[in-house]
């Protein structure tokens, strides 16, 4: 079902509750739907049969999985809980590439800067140029030591600013963007409690929300369309208007009131002339981003990184704009490291159908067991390389290097491997 959560404890406020999606509701009666459909499969294949024999017992009911978001310590929640899937993996990951992904995303929040000065005060407070009225962009918030606090998606319009994060990170972001305000005109707000992220990922994905808003976004742009519960924005999940599986995505920022409104509509009316709209959760995603080759902040690479370390920075830094926290470590790296650091995320296949999982130690080829140059962060089976394994991993400088030959503790052996970079490709000589 594809591995990556094994990584997921990481930091929680331990005063703070957890939060609760409000699709929670919604969720049960995407089992209950998928429940009345089999029964409905299993009468009509008696009738076919002309047999009395009682097939309701496959039929029986499943609760909807879910899994911690955030570390559960002592006197903690976690920040959430994300559904896993809803019994049926290989239906939610065909929506992802042939039709239309719906995925609550509980572990998403939004810190809104607002004002005539709100994008001026993000700029310089990120690793990439805010993208122009009504453009997205992904930067990293450092600290002064060049460390990430915080992997964040831009939503930029005329006067405000929306800064996606992982809902951990919220408190951090929030921190130092009221630590840089002095004279300026902006507003903060934590959207985190009272606003609501929903995904639509795949080839009809801008057709679905066209639908659901009468508005269309874009490439990588934001729409906003009111409503009586206030305003809803829709955004591309990448700058060019695809997203971390690799297919086109579109996320919904929702008054929580009207979340599970939209979520219903859009299953109940897909677009004319679409497919019908699937929910799908993580482990159908986490599938797919994996084959994406799309590394996860808290998961892939953490709070102790640079940015060079974590094979993103041409995505999420841009060498040309001026100062920001961490900014000098930033470019000593990469005008005097040439942008290597002690380690990087990267890609990595076994040689045979073995699985590493998350945490699996890799080793050198020839020095073995005794020369440990990382570990692997998130793996997958993948459907589009004929359920090879596949995994990403944080591998040490020396080792990054695309046809390197690594071993990497899988299912009890140690299995070879070859590092790929982030597309997960072997190099040309290798393929060829």
């Amino acid at each position: 079902t594809g591995d990556g959560l094994g990584a997921s404890a990481y930091h929680c406020d331990p005063g703070a509750t957890m939060y609760e999606s409000p699709l929670s509701e919604a969720h049960r009666r995407v089992i209950d739907r998928q429940l009345e459909h089999r029964l409905r499969h299993a009468a009509r294949a008696g009738e076919v049969r002309g047999d009395d024999v009682d097939r309701s017992a496959a039929t029986s009911s499943a609760e909807v999985e879910t899994v911690a978001w955030g570390m559960v310590s002592d006197g903690s929640e976690p920040a959430c809980e994300v559904v896993l899937d809803y019994g049926e993996l290989e239906g939610e990951y065909a929506a992802i590439r042939r039709g239309v992904a719906l995925m609550d995303r509980p572990d998403r929040a939004v810190v809104r800067v607002s004002g005539s000065d709100a994008v001026d005060l993000v700029d310089r407070l990120v690793t990439n140029k805010v993208a122009p009225e009504g453009g997205v962009v992904e930067a990293f918030v450092l600290d002064r030591k060049g460390r990430i606090l915080a992997d964040a998606l831009l939503v930029a319009t005329a006067d405000r600013v929306l800064m996606d994060v992982d809902r951990t990170d919220v408190k951090a972001v929030v921190a130092i963007l009221e630590e840089f305000v002095f004279a300026e005109d902006v507003e903060i707000a934590d959207l985190s409690e009272t606003h609501h992220r929903i995904d639509c990922v795949g080839p009809d994905a801008p057709a679905t929300i066209e639908h659901l808003l009468g508005k269309p976004v874009i490439g990588g742009g934001v729409v906003d369309v009111e409503t009586e519960a206030g305003t809803d924005t829709a955004f591309a999940l990448d700058p060019g208007g695809a997203s971390t599986v690799g297919e086109p995505g579109i996320g919904l920022l929702l008054a929580r009131v009207r979340a599970e409104d939209a979520w219903e509509r859009m299953i109940a009316s897909p677009a004319p002339g679409r497919r019908p709209v699937r929910p799908i959760g993580w482990n159908a995603y986490n599938i797919a981003r994996i084959e994406n080759g799309s590394p996860i902040f808290h998961l892939d690479f953490g709070p102790d990184s640079l940015p060079h370390e974590t094979g993103l920075v041409e995505r999420r830094v841009d060498f040309r704009k001026g100062c920001y926290p961490g900014q000098e470590v930033v470019a000593r790296m990469e005008s005097r490291a040439g942008g290597v650091g002690k380690r990087r995320v990267v890609g990595i296949r076994p040689d045979g159908d073995a699985l590493p999982v998350a945490g699996a130690q890799v080793f050198d080829a020839e020095r073995g067991l005794e020369d440990q140059v990382g570990s692997v962060t998130s793996s997958t089976i993948s459907p589009m390389r004929g359920a090879a394994p596949i995994a990403l991993a944080t591998l040490r400088s020396s080792h990054v290097a695309p046809g390197t030959r690594v071993t990497v503790n899988a299912e009890g052996e140690v299995a070879a491997a070859m590092v790929t970079g982030l597309d997960l490709e072997p190099p040309a000589e290798e393929a060829s």
